[in-house]
């Protein structure tokens, strides 16, 4: 029973030991993000616009038929020579027969159509594409932030340990009459603020995690694995090798392609049609065809297709002027992230010589207030400086990890 009992306890310690890597929450969300799931579908969306386009080129066929009561009776046929005395006639006549309709040409406007849809679904697929790499970057913050958090609470409670053990010590002191309640006084009021902040952190991880769980799409992460690997900086870095770019590239082909078919505004319309049924009426029935061309030509329409093209044009200088903008955008935004990189690098060697000062000035300030020699004020200032640098320097690791993350993001092209 004893053993039963130890198993079951190793397995409940085994299960909530379990922590979440980063790609593992990648992974889940790119298979339940409800973001990634609306994006596939777009995809599939753009597909069958194409499909709809090139089928409506093909035509339609549809069966077609009438039920019509006359005030005089008609022939259930067109006369025809030679005309023959027994001719039907009804009031009452009934159709039912196919009827095949086709564009033959428009100008190529269905051309450009599909076209237009095929721009369509690469837009799509780039657009998901780089939700994917949006989402990844996102998961990635938070992801790091909380690694991050935990840091600092491991800085923190050292933080708050080290006040208790001063306080310990202070208080000894006290009671033999060696140190003020002054001293005490301070070192408790330092001591309930470490506490709240311990208590800070504590709730902000829970807040991420509960974040986090949402962009993934699941109900609750218990705990997240440390990563032990630097986020690594893309080699490409070229603006017009980046998903961002091209999109805004097919948005400018398309809007091109838009020129094309408003043009064909200007062109005329040639159609094909053909009819198979059989009219009915007084118990008759007669089998009737017909097979024909049309044509359209627009003459004038008072200035509407002249400002369907106009239009078109401007949509198309828009696009222009906003793969421009992405360009333009992109290479500042590359310039930023890596003057923030080489910023966050640097601020961090300082912090990590600032740090190895500030531990030296601590042990020295511990000392002397031991022999009397300073305040608790300066010991304490000391303890405070050391616990906020190691606080400044996990941030400056976040920081330099984000804004990796950011320039892989901005820089990533097609896979």
């Amino acid at each position: 029973m004893n053993r039963k009992l130890v198993t079951v306890a190793l397995l409940v310690a085994f299960q909530n030991s379990w922590a979440m890597t980063l790609n593992e929450a990648i992974d889940t969300a790119l298979k339940k993000s409800p973001l990634i799931l609306i994006e596939k579908e777009k995809i599939n969306q753009s597909i069958e616009e194409k499909r709809v386009k090139k089928a409506k080129n093909l035509g339609s066929i549809n069966v077609v038929g009438s039920y019509t009561t006359y005030n005089i009776p008609r022939t259930l046929a067109p006369i025809v020579p030679p005309i023959s005395p027994d001719i039907v006639t009804s009031k009452d006549i009934g159709t039912l027969g196919l009827k095949y309709d086709v564009m033959l040409f428009n100008g190529f406007s269905d051309l450009r159509s599909i076209e237009i849809a095929e721009l369509s679904k690469k837009i799509s697929k780039t657009d998901f594409a780089l939700s994917k790499e949006q989402l990844i970057y996102n998961i990635k913050s938070i992801y790091f932030k909380i690694l991050t958090l935990k840091k600092e609470r491991v800085s923190a409670l050292s933080y708050q340990k080290a006040l208790e053990t001063l306080q310990s010590k202070v208080e000894q002191e006290y009671e033999l009459g060696k140190k003020a309640k002054l001293d005490l006084l301070k070192v408790a009021s330092e001591l309930e603020i470490a506490k709240y902040n311990s208590l800070n952190i504590d709730n902000s991880i829970k807040i991420l995690k509960a974040k986090l769980a949402s962009l993934i799409g699941i109900e609750k992460i218990d705990s997240v694995e440390d990563i032990y690997d630097e986020e690594r900086v893309s080699d490409s870095v070229d603006p017009k090798n980046s998903l961002i770019y091209k999109k805004a590239l097919l948005d400018t082909q398309k809007s091109k392609k838009g020129i094309a078919k408003a043009k064909a505004l200007y062109y005329p319309k040639v159609a094909f049609n053909a009819y198979y049924g059989d009219n009915f009426a007084s118990g008759e029935q007669e089998e009737l065809w017909q097979a024909g061309v049309s044509i359209n030509i627009p003459l004038y329409d008072f200035g509407n297709r002249d400002a369907q093209f106009q239009k078109a044009k401007i949509a198309h200088m828009i696009s222009e002027h906003k793969l421009k903008k992405s360009y333009l955008k992109l290479k500042s935004d590359i310039v930023d992230a890596k003057e923030r990189i080489a910023t966050a690098t640097a601020k961090i060697e300082a912090l990590k010589k600032q740090l190895e000062f500030l531990t030296k000035i601590e042990e020295t300030e511990k000392i002397k207030y031991q022999n009397g020699v300073s305040d608790v004020y300066d010991l304490l200032l000391a303890i405070s400086k050391k616990r906020k640098a190691e606080s400044d320097l996990i941030g400056a690791t976040y920081d330099l990890t984000m804004q990796r993350a950011y320039l892989n993001y901005i820089t990533v092209g097609e896979k």
